[in-house]
């Protein structure tokens, strides 16, 4: 089965999943997206087209999607305004995305920019309600309930390198493959700045809105490119 196949199976399997719609405060469940076959596999989320991504060498980590309510309107933009999905992205100007985009161009002196990464996150469904923060959903029992689909995508994807964006994607590969990690994000980079397993290196990196110097930050990101000299 090639991987674009193994990847729609997987997103069958997703839309079968209720492990995070049904939490004991109703606030805090999220929307199961992949139910919506159409949608999630066109473009879930401004970050990724993800079939065209699924030989890359760099995997990006991040938390969770975010609001549904804002994933409904990227995808009723591309079929109202018939836009495609660069044009889409190109458009969107958050911070973090203009972030994490300068700190892989600059580090890597121009070799390479978001359009070469598979983009994911530890939690797969949408965020109910309009908040991209906050304590509206269960962080880290949803995590937990996700890390089976995200060694999946490991697993298709097969990528060298794989960068963690803040705390949670790095619970999750820590369960996933049983590796330790400190009590807090900058223990676990000051301590192990590169986590080597079998087939692929871990970098976990800060998120890159957060308030650490970008010097510190381009330190880690620097760290990417020794493993793909070789391509």
């Amino acid at each position: 089965m090639n991987s674009s196949k193994r990847f729609e199976k997987l997103i069958q399997d997703m839309s079968n999943c209720s492990l995070c719609l049904n939490f004991p405060c109703a606030s805090k469940s999220l929307i199961n997206i992949y139910k919506d076959y159409n949608f999630c596999t066109n473009i879930p989320s401004i970050w990724t087209d993800w079939f065209n991504r699924l030989d890359s060498n760099i995997m990006i980590i991040g938390q969770d999607w975010g609001p549904y309510i804002e994933m409904k309107k990227i995808n009723g933009s591309l079929e109202k305004d018939k836009l495609n999905w660069k044009e889409l992205i190109e458009s969107e100007k958050s911070l973090t995305k203009k972030m994490l985009e300068k700190f892989i161009i600059e580090s890597s002196k121009n070799k390479y920019n978001l359009n070469d990464c598979f983009i994911t996150n530890a939690i797969m469904c949408a965020r109910q309600g309009n908040n991209y923060r906050g304590n509206n959903i269960d962080l880290k029992n949803s995590t937990i309930n996700c890390s089976r689909y995200l060694e999946r995508q490991i697993e298709i994807v097969k990528p060298r390198v794989v960068l963690t964006l803040g705390l949670y994607p790095l619970i999750s590969l820590s369960k996933i493959y049983g590796f330790g990690i400190s009590n807090t994000l900058k223990e676990t980079i000051k301590r192990s700045p590169e986590i080597h397993l079998n087939n692929f290196i871990v970098i976990p990196l800060y998120h890159p809105a957060a308030q650490i110097r970008k010097e510190e930050q381009l330190e880690q990101y620097k760290r990417i490119w020794k493993h793909l000299e070789n391509i």
